[in-house]
């Protein structure tokens, strides 16, 4: 017990080592993360506030995989990213209880993302702290399929293209760990596709746009000189309205990582 005891505080203090102003402790690489996401849809109800007026939200879940790479410096940050995740096990969640849904429904997004960052703030509060502003890029394409009792099984596919403006902050004041936070929100146009079943002329193809805003934070440890595991949480949320449908959307997602520098 003593000797963990030691082990554990020689671990603490060395991962609490300062190091140099403006350090980071990793350089450009490579980064790969897999985790568990939920997802959800809810049909919007009205056309005022709030958003997300139905009581009723369709939720799923299933696995996520993200792959990319990133390049930090002392003043900007560069990273592009691509992540594919499906859900199932969907149910219908209202305020008093929760429904199943069919075993048979699912959904499969694949995501794509470039972002841009300056830092002009640097030890902002304390050394190491630094804020910045940025904008990113999005590109994805969602399917879903889902069975309605009124119309038989709903089949969509929407392609959607997003500009977002970024702000963040990060925390690299230790040569050990680091940490950042960033909250984006952007604009979006879609072009999606609706089929029906039991109305094989019901095939509508409309275009429309929303609103996007997403909050993530990351913890980056370095395990040796070139590699460091990620811890990452990211939530996002979206308003979008497609010819005379309106509906909203959000995800939720825990990832844990491997970034392995060049």
């Amino acid at each position: 017990m003593v000797l963990t005891s030691a082990a554990l505080v020689v671990w603490l203090a060395t991962m609490a080592q300062a190091g140099p102003p403006g350090g980071g402790i990793l350089t450009s690489g490579w980064f790969a993360a897999a985790g568990a996401e939920s997802q959800s849809l809810r049909d919007i109800s009205r056309g005022g506030p709030p958003v997300d007026a139905s009581p009723v939200e369709w939720r799923g879940s299933g696995p996520s995989v993200s792959v990319g790479y990133e390049r930090p410096g002392p003043r900007r940050f560069h990273r592009a990213g691509l992540d594919v995740s499906s859900a199932r096990s969907f149910s219908y969640a209202g305020p008093i209880r929760r429904v199943s849904a069919a075993r048979d429904d699912r959904l499969l997004r694949v995501e794509g993302r470039y972002e841009y960052r300056r830092y002009p703030f640097d030890d902002l509060f304390i050394r190491g702290f630094d804020a910045g502003v940025g904008v990113q890029g999005i590109g994805r394409r969602v399917t879903f399929t889902r069975r309605a009792s009124a119309f038989g099984t709903q089949h969509n596919a929407e392609v959607t293209a997003a500009i977002a403006c970024v702000a963040a902050a990060r925390l690299r004041r230790w040569t050990r760990w680091s940490a950042d936070i960033e909250w984006v929100n952007g604009i979006s146009a879609a072009r999606a596709r609706e089929t029906l079943d039991v109305d094989p002329l019901a095939d509508a193809r409309r275009w429309g746009g929303g609103w996007l805003t997403d909050l993530s934070a990351r913890l980056t440890v370095r395990l040796a000189a070139r590699t460091a595991l990620s811890v990452a949480y990211l939530r996002t949320g979206e308003g979008t309205m497609v010819s005379n449908n309106a509906y909203a959307t959000s995800r939720e997602r825990f990832a844990v990582g491997v970034i392995y520098a060049r």
